[in-house]
């Protein structure tokens, strides 16, 4: 019988393979870095994350911002977002766990500063109850062209201000939710839920703020945690 209610995952690194390491500790490597890579413009990316760590901007809202508005003057389209999003790779097991955590009526989210488009792809391709992701990109229905965008705070405590919701809106409490994530921002999470789990996670204050570390890069090892085979 399973023993949390509610599982939470945070999305790159967690359920889609993480692009590559990095030990820079203010930040996390997301498909934000892949979007950038993949566009050639990776430089301007290291630009703005400079300025973020060098706290020349106020909030990550605004360095996303930021992001999006080179996103569009450098004439990103639909369709090379979206085959950008579709080849980003599942972790090994991620298919796997997420099928026995909805046979098991389990309730799943993912919170994530990533793209919604990622999240979607989750839910739609293996079924997840709620997301929460950062970014959400609309472009013109004509040209294909980026022209707006949305963006949802995703970052640290918010992070833990959505698996308090979650809990609240499905009528449980934080001792029942398990929340896994790999990266500096999963750790005002980690102190707020029942069963914090570090996976795949590089940083040591990142597997010192959980209760399980789990270094193998496959995700149905959570599943005995979660009184789940």
């Amino acid at each position: 019988m399973a023993k949390y209610k509610i599982v939470i995952f945070d999305l790159d690194g967690v359920i889609f393979s993480k692009p590559w390491s990095s030990n820079v500790e203010e930040v996390a490597v997301s498909s934000w870095d892949v979007l950038f890579k993949e566009l050639g413009m990776y430089d301007l990316h290291e630009k703005l994350k400079r300025m973020f760590i060098e706290k020349r901007f106020k909030s990550y809202l605004d360095w996303t911002e930021a992001a999006c508005c080179l996103l569009k003057a450098n004439g990103l389209d639909k369709k090379t977002f979206e085959e950008i999003i579709k080849r980003r790779p599942f972790i090994t097991g991620a298919k796997e766990t997420l099928k026995i955590l909805n046979q098991n009526e389990i309730i799943t989210g993912i919170v994530s500063g990533s793209f919604e488009e990622l999240a979607l792809r989750v839910k739609k391709e293996i079924g997840m109850d709620y997301i929460l992701a950062h970014c959400r990109l609309k472009f013109n229905e004509k040209t294909g062209l980026l022209e707006d965008w949305k963006l949802f705070g995703t970052d640290w405590k918010d992070k833990a201000k959505f698996v308090k919701y979650m809990a609240d809106l499905y009528k449980t409490n934080l001792a029942q939710c398990a929340y896994i994530g790999d990266d500096v921002n999963d750790i005002p999470v980690f102190k707020k839920v029942g069963l914090p789990i570090a996976f795949n996670a590089h940083k040591k204050k990142v597997k010192e703020a959980a209760k399980i570390v789990i270094k193998k890069k496959d995700l149905r090892e959570i599943l005995p945690y979660l009184g789940l085979k």
